[in-house]
């Protein structure tokens, strides 16, 4: 069996349509009462690589976030979000990318990003140790919300890539420079996956980035929401509205070795 995928129209960032949108995307999916529990503390990680204005197609949109948020609200749980950018301090880029206003309308609090804790995970094929933001770890779970973006190293960055966030701080360059070989980058994005088990992928492809992502590209429209459990189904999706080869994505092929989602349709 292959992996559910809803890929949704929507054909602007009016915060009214992004939020039907995604409702749309959640109904397919089961409901958004099959990711999330009355009760719960659900973290919400959008794509905070700097600052940047929504515009710029460096972050995820504030509409998508705004959208994600009012419908896990709705569901009765408790909502916090953040991410660790690569550049500048986690609530200097959510100011910027229109984030932080949407949270405060929302109450909804900016998680720990800074520090963090070690996470044993016997079960990486590469890496079997974490450190992972303490507004990471205490969340009952995690629901993504990534940029359509290209990438220098792993060609695109999307729903496998954007976990690679809840590493705080400057963790992240080491991983970057002890792991140069884009393989084996590849395979730790996958562990890392593996270990925090995000709940659901809200991909914002509204308007996507092409070129020399994931900073310095070219804004293109794509006018859809890419929503699914599977980070690997996300990505290939992802490949295939832009005419890539799934396989020609790192990440794709050790995904799926690994048991972390499927590309292959049926």
């Amino acid at each position: 069996m292959g992996s559910v995928v809803a890929l949704v129209r929507c054909g602007s960032y009016d915060a009214d349509e992004v939020y039907e949108a995604v409702g749309r995307g959640l109904e397919l999916l089961g409901g958004i009462r099959a990711f999330v529990e009355v009760g719960e503390s659900v973290l919400l990680k959008p794509n905070m690589l700097v600052a940047a204005p929504a515009e710029a197609c460096v972050t995820t949109h504030p509409s998508v976030f705004d959208a994600v948020t009012r419908h896990t609200l709705g569901a009765g749980a408790s909502v916090t979000y953040g991410d660790s950018p690569g550049f500048g301090r986690p609530e200097s880029v959510a100011r910027k990318a229109g984030l932080a206003q949407v949270a405060e309308r929302r109450a909804v609090r900016l998680a720990d990003f800074t520090e963090g804790r070690d996470v044993a995970f016997p079960d990486g094929q590469l890496i079997r140790r974490w450190v992972f933001a303490n507004g990471v770890l205490d969340a009952d779970g995690i629901i993504s919300l990534p940029k359509m973006k290209t990438h220098g190293l792993t060609r695109i960055t999307c729903a496998v890539k954007n976990p690679f966030g809840c590493i705080p701080g400057i963790r992240k360059g080491e991983f970057h420079a002890r792991l140069s070989d884009e393989s084996r980058f590849a395979q730790m994005l996958v562990d890392l996956n593996r270990c925090l088990g995000v709940r659901l992928h809200v991909c914002d492809a509204v308007t996507a980035m092409e070129g020399n992502g994931p900073r310095s590209g070219e804004t293109r429209p794509m006018n859809v929401l890419v929503l699914s459990e599977d980070p690997v189904a996300v990505d290939a999706t992802f490949c295939r509205l832009v005419a890539m080869e799934p396989e020609f994505v790192p990440t794709t092929l050790a995904g799926s070795h690994a048991g972390l989602g499927r590309y292959l349709p049926g």
